[in-house]
């Protein structure tokens, strides 16, 4: 029997109530209008990785030890020379601002508050000046580079301007996108979106104010279906800023990555927005660590929910885990306070994990912790 289901008639109505994350999706989803929760909670197709990334997890058990010292636990982490006090990162989501006014600046005050990275996405609704300026310290900028080169050269000498260290270039968004729940979503929406959401691409990023004072004439879209490794080393001789590749899924490429002396690699699959493939990042995961032999840091993001999540991804080779669904369920529930929250369960769950598999640092994380089912 389940005793105590979740009652969706009866949601959280203070952040401080919630007792997962889950909690604060159905807030989120009452108050937001159907267009704007359908573009957040949209996968790709028929949404098979959407949910292969959360069906990853069970197919790796954790190993609790026993009779180890873990009153003291100790989650501080270093990435890329910055100190952060837990492995959890602000994964780039954009259009914050479309799930409460205060958007990525809300997000960048619960960062500060828990001292985690922050990556700001090119389509954020907050200039990455911005988004420093509330973070209270650098952000790393997301990168959609778009076909034309001179539109990411800009977009990254502004982040290198403000004081970003580093570009996450993401190298995922090749192809158009099929997202059949935000489409369905958005027809049940009364509201005239054509006020705010105009035809062309030059429309939409005039509300994106990264793109400020750069010329978008001629691009379609924020595809670059024409990136290739040259593009890649023409960036490296270009910028001084640290280079992290976003959308690494096979140890092809991150052998590749390692040799054309990129810094980073997050392993995602745009948490099941652009590739409907059916791998779920946690098991993509370790053929990655395999390749990349501590040649760079390896971050992952996509599916994660829980503090066992996040040590399993760690014990298996992971440096950080990044976030991004949970926490707009967080903002668009009750924004900044919510973020916090979000973030708050999350660092307790996985200080938890940690006691229970007898680590109390993350160096002491190890792949003996950690066994497929």
């Amino acid at each position: 029997m389940v005793w105590a289901p979740r009652d969706l008639d009866k949601l959280i109505s203070d952040p401080k109530e919630a007792l997962d994350v889950f909690d604060f999706e159905p807030v989120a989803r009452k108050n937001l209008p159907p267009a704007h929760f359908g573009y957040m909670a949209t996968g790709i197709d028929d949404e098979v990785t959407l949910r292969a990334n959360r069906d990853g997890f069970l197919k790796f058990q954790l190993r609790p030890r026993r009779l180890v010292d873990v009153a003291t636990i100790d989650m501080k982490t270093e990435l890329l020379g910055e100190r952060y006090d837990s492995p959890i990162v602000i994964a780039p989501t954009g259009s914050n601002r479309a799930f409460h006014p205060e958007g990525e600046v809300a997000v960048a005050k619960a960062a500060r508050a828990g001292n985690h990275l922050q990556i700001l996405s090119t389509v954020a609704t907050t200039s990455i000046e911005e988004a420093i300026a509330a973070r209270g310290a650098p952000v790393w900028f997301q990168l959609y580079p778009t076909r034309k080169w001179e539109v990411g050269e800009a977009l990254v000498r502004r982040a290198e301007r403000a004081g970003s260290p580093v570009v996450v270039l993401t190298v995922d968004g090749s192809a158009p996108t099929n997202w059949e729940t935000f489409i369905r979503l958005r027809r049940t929406d009364t509201r005239q979106c054509d006020g705010c959401h105009r035809r062309s691409f030059q429309d939409y990023v005039s509300r994106k104010p990264n793109f400020d004072g750069i010329d978008v004439s001629g691009i379609t879209g924020l595809n670059a279906a024409n990136l290739t490794w040259d593009a890649i080393k023409r960036l490296r001789d270009t910028v001084k800023i640290k280079i992290v590749l976003k959308g690494i899924l096979t140890h092809e490429d991150a052998n590749l990555a390692a040799d054309n002396g990129i810094d980073g690699i997050i392993v995602s699959n745009h948490s099941g927005r652009v590739v409907d493939s059916g791998r779920a990042t946690i098991e993509v995961l370790p053929e990655i660590i395999g390749a990349v032999g501590g040649r760079m840091p390896v971050l992952v993001d996509s599916g994660f929910r829980r503090g066992t999540d996040i040590i399993k991804a760690l014990a298996i080779g992971a440096d950080a885990v990044c976030i991004g669904r949970p926490y707009l369920w967080g903002l668009g529930a009750f924004g900044q306070p919510g973020v916090e929250r979000v973030l708050e369960i999350l660092r307790t769950e996985t200080r938890a994990a940690m006691q229970q598999v007898g680590a109390r640092s993350l160096k002491e994380i190890t792949p003996a912790m950690v066994q497929r089912a």
